[in-house]
């Protein structure tokens, strides 16, 4: 007799089957290219590849750094179309591989649709998990009328080629644009990379996003952001800061070493931005300090020099340097914020990014006072 397999739920549910429909027919167009803009790449207009620092840095970046500079987290495309559907081809630079992230939030492109402060999500890519290329929709079937479409890149997967299918003879329109060029910098390790939202939209740089009609530049470098001086002289060279945000503690190997890089990093970037705010984010909590209480009081250490870091530059002249304490970022229960005990999950995420934004709203107001009196 033969076994009986046991029933895959995938088939009995058709909304968690794999795309493998026949295409409708559609226009296909590549991006970059008329009428996509494309954010989150400062270096774009000079390299023409999807990488978040440049190929040729005027700085030697470490090859772990190298390597992560690839990684799409925080791009996002920006267009208008009336197709009634929308869908994605995309080529991978890997296939999924990480046990603790999502697919769809390694590998997977999200959408949302609606202008600047009306953004509502849509859907999420669904493909073969050992492919490293995949088609898949978005929407389809939807009443004809111009959008505003936001699209999500992968967060820690290489996009080597990307294009936008949409039904023949829609209309595409380009992104109506901000209401400035400011740009808010966000430089950090894993949690700011987006470890481990379940898609792109969620990790707390994009969904900040969806918050302020601005462009967001995510230099999140997964379990490498030392806060070396080289990174610092390549984020001062990004035109149009709004603001810089330092979320870099978890990676540093010891207090000492966070002694000796924060004031150097701030100094280097001050040296070309000498009026853009800067805010230093101290670590969120970890689960296991609950029971461990040296790696409590390791952090603790670490978060009152950021802080009393903050206070000396302020006492010397620097009042555009401001502190927030990161345990209070996942608020109530924060243990159950996390994927891992580490990295949050969406609910903390969405937390994170509840906490700061009266934060940012204060930071970016002259942004947008400057911009109503121009």
């Amino acid at each position: 007799m033969s076994e009986k397999k046991p029933p895959d739920d995938r088939q009995a549910d058709a909304n968690m089957r794999v795309g493998d429909q026949a295409l409708p027919e559609l226009s296909w167009l590549p991006v970059p290219g008329s009428p996509f803009r494309v954010t989150g790449l400062p270096w774009l207009s000079q390299d023409g590849v999807f990488r978040r620092l440049p190929l040729r840095p005027s700085h030697p970046i470490r090859p772990e750094v190298d390597r992560l500079a690839n990684f799409t987290t925080g791009v996002q495309v920006r267009f208008r179309t009336d197709s009634p559907r929308l869908y994605v081809r995309v080529k991978l630079a890997d296939k999924y591989s990480m046990y603790q992230l999502a697919a769809t939030g390694q590998c997977g492109i999200d959408c949302y649709i609606g202008g600047l402060g009306d953004q509502k999500y849509i859907n999420t890519t669904r493909f073969d998990v050992t492919q490293t290329e995949y088609v898949s929709v978005l929407f389809e079937a939807l009443p004809r009328g111009l959008r505003d479409i936001t699209l999500n890149l992968p967060l820690y997967q290489g996009v080597e080629a990307l294009w936008v299918g949409v039904e023949p003879a829609s209309e595409m329109a380009e992104f109506p644009g901000f209401p400035t060029d400011k740009k808010v910098l966000l430089y950090g390790t894993s949690i700011t990379h987006g470890a481990c939202a379940t898609r792109p939209g969620m990790a707390y740089p994009n969904i900040l996003s969806r918050m302020f009609p601005l462009e967001f530049v995510n230099l999140g470098f997964s379990g490498n952001a030392l806060g070396e001086p080289e990174l610092a002289h390549l984020i001062g060279q990004i035109d149009e800061p709004a603001l810089l945000i330092l979320d870099y503690e978890a990676n540093t190997p010891s207090t000492e070493h966070l002694k000796e890089s924060l004031p150097e990093f701030i100094r280097i970037y001050r040296s070309r931005h000498p009026a853009v705010p800067i805010l230093v984010l101290s670590q969120i909590r970890m689960a296991r300090e609950a029971f461990d209480v040296d790696a409590a009081a390791r952090r603790a250490a670490r978060g009152r020099f950021q802080r009393e870091e903050v206070e000396r530059q302020r006492l010397a002249g620097d009042d555009r340097v401001h502190f927030f304490d990161g345990t209070e970022l996942l608020g109530e229960a924060d243990q159950d914020c996390t994927t891992d005990g580490i990295h949050p999950s969406d609910l903390g995420y969405d937390r994170i990014a509840g906490r700061l934004r009266p934060v940012l709203a204060e930071l970016l107001r002259p942004v947008f006072e400057a911009k109503v009196e121009a």
